[in-house]
């Protein structure tokens, strides 16, 4: 337990180093600025933007910064699972995404006068950024070096996350839906439409796909890939790092 705690200390450790929080406070502020006074923007811009995109960014930021800092190894060779690792640092990358939650909640509730369920708000926020947060974790653990690595979060980010925020605010044609369904932003995107925009804007086989395709993706990507082969990958790494110094 010990060990589980002070892996989010040291990942809060590094966020305060390097700027990170200091950048999600920024980004939190100015897209709550921007729901509360620009009111032709789509408030759940700022939402798809911040769940979608930068759990992906934040998880891919740790992972780099421990491979520069050299705290790879420590972690490979503790006595946590790799399922504890991988819980641990999901952990301190949803507290830092909880600020920009409670941003939007006030602003939404205060400023605009939305009216929405704000448990289930919350509920598909945070499955949303774990899902994303998993998925860094995928492609950090198939990367074989950091700008393969770098590639797959651009490529992921442009196809997968910013395509469906396209279709969202009707930049791209209504046939495109069920080809979009394999996205995980598309599916939150179904699920955060259908909590602030009211009762039955989706079609309920939707609304049900969405939340067991997501909760599906977590388990099937974390059971499959996370747990079997992340401590392969701190070691691979560490090895990578190594062989990088000596050439």
């Amino acid at each position: 337990m010990q060990k589980f705690i002070d892996i989010i200390k040291n990942d809060f450790r590094n966020y305060l180093q390097y700027h990170i929080i200091h950048t999600i406070v920024i980004l939190s502020l100015l897209f709550s600025l921007t729901m509360a006074f620009l009111p032709t923007v789509d408030p759940l811009l700022m939402v798809y933007i911040t769940v979608f995109v930068l759990p992906v960014i934040v998880l891919a930021i740790s992972v780099f910064i421990e491979n520069e800092e050299k705290t790879l190894f420590p972690l490979a060779i503790c006595d946590c699972s790799s399922l504890e690792i991988i819980l641990a640092k999901l952990i301190s990358a949803l507290l830092l995404l909880l600020l920009p939650l409670v941003l939007f909640v006030v602003i939404m509730y205060t400023v605009l006068n939305m009216n929405f369920n704000i448990f289930f708000f919350i509920m598909i926020y945070l499955l949303s950024s774990i899902m994303h947060i998993v998925i860094g974790t995928v492609l950090a653990i198939i990367s074989k070096s950091s700008s393969i690595m770098s590639i797959s979060y651009v490529a992921y980010i442009v196809i997968f996350s910013v395509m469906p925020i396209f279709y969202a605010e009707g930049l791209i044609p209504e046939v495109f839906q069920y080809v979009l369904i394999i996205s995980p932003a598309y599916l939150s995107g179904v699920l955060f439409q259908e909590v602030i925009y009211g009762y039955a804007f989706s079609p309920d086989w939707l609304i049900i796909l969405a939340v067991v395709l997501q909760i599906g993706y977590i388990a099937s990507l974390t059971l499959f890939v996370v747990r079997p082969y992340f401590k392969t990958y701190l070691f691979y790494r560490i090895n990578h790092k190594e062989d990088s110094l000596k050439s």
